[in-house]
């Protein structure tokens, strides 16, 4: 019977078998293959050699340095005259039967299907990495995004029917993040900018501290991390600022603590905000005091009631944030608190 199989490489090597896992789709039976050494770069005298590497990477004879502060778990290993660098990792498989009544040579019936099933096989390679990564405390081990993953279709004997569509996308992304990447290559604009700020004496505040950590949990696939630390830079943002406008005002710091642990977030950028800098969001700019809402309500039902966000929730999260914390700088200039 023809399958649609999702293929990924895990982060680690795990003991080979079938792993039950249940996520939100149900019961799956991923396969996982025994730890191997995958080597990425080559390098010997006669190409038989090769033939001489152990598959673990580790062997008589062999010397081996292994790296566990990467994303893969890095080996190299030297011996007589061959020496190699690679990854230690196991795959892991996910199969799910076409239907007798799709056609699996026909992409447009076998389209939807797959579709869904990438869904369901993403979930299933993420929940084993997050326990591995929980009991192992690997933490440094990311989640796989839709491009980690490879979705093919094949026949009864395995051969291909249909290539994952996704390839040519994602050689042009892996260029595009090179030219990101490459510093080199900014124009002068960026510099100028950035010999401006490396030039201005100003300590490294909590709140961009943080959108730059909730950026990276967004990078590394972690939605409810950077939903939940958005929330909390527009919080160190909100009170740095409000207590700065108390204190000019020569209010006690008792009672600077008391409104600040008292009063919500949601106080502190309106009612607390206008009180004490003369700007409340919501009458300054209400569609941001609705996006914001939108933030608190999706950051509530994260926390309380377990919900689980999408990496479009946190984009939007994110994207919030950012112009929350640009109209609070606006405030804090208009009020010349440094």
């Amino acid at each position: 019977m023809p399958s649609i199989v999702a293929f990924a490489s895990l982060p680690f090597g795990l003991r080979g078998g079938i792993y039950k896992v249940k996520t939100a789709f149900g019961k799956q039976e991923v396969h996982v293959s025994e730890q191997g050494f995958s080597p990425f770069l080559n390098v010997c005298s006669r190409p038989e050699l090769m033939q001489s590497l152990p598959t673990s990477g580790l062997g008589e004879g062999f010397t081996t340095y292994t790296w566990y502060d990467h994303p893969f778990v890095l080996r190299v290993a030297f011996g007589r005259n061959v020496a190699a660098l690679g990854s230690i990792s196991s795959c892991a498989t996910l199969a799910l039967p076409v239907p007798p009544d799709v056609d699996a040579s026909d992409l447009a019936q076998v389209a939807p299907l797959r579709e869904r099933f990438c869904d369901e096989a993403l979930a299933a390679f993420n929940r084993l990495i997050y326990v591995v990564r929980r009991r192992a405390r690997i933490y440094h081990v990311l989640d796989l995004s839709r491009e980690d993953i490879d979705i093919t279709v094949r026949d009864d004997h395995g051969h291909l029917l249909h290539d994952d569509p996704l390839q040519e996308d994602l050689i042009r992304q892996e260029e595009a993040e090179s030219e990101r990447l490459d510093l080199l290559n900014r124009d002068d604009d960026w510099y100028r900018k950035l010999e401006k700020e490396i030039g201005q004496h100003r300590p490294n505040d909590l709140a961009s501290d943080l959108l730059i950590e909730a950026e990276r949990a967004l990078t590394h696939r972690f939605p409810r991390q950077a939903i939940a630390t958005c929330y909390t830079a527009i919080e160190a943002a909100s009170s740095w600022l409000l207590t700065r406008a108390m204190k000019r005002r020569d209010l006690p710091d008792y009672e600077i603590d008391e409104l600040l642990a008292t009063k919500s977030l949601t106080s502190k950028l309106d009612p607390l905000m206008r009180r004490h800098t003369g700007f409340g969001l919501k009458r300054a700019n209400l569609r941001l005091w609705d996006s914001f809402g939108d933030l608190k309500d999706l950051r509530n039902d994260i926390v309380h009631r377990g919900r689980t966000p999408t990496m479009d929730d946190a984009t939007q999260a994110l994207a919030t944030t950012r112009k929350v914390l640009s109209w609070l700088a606006m405030v804090r200039q208009r009020n010349r608190l440094s």
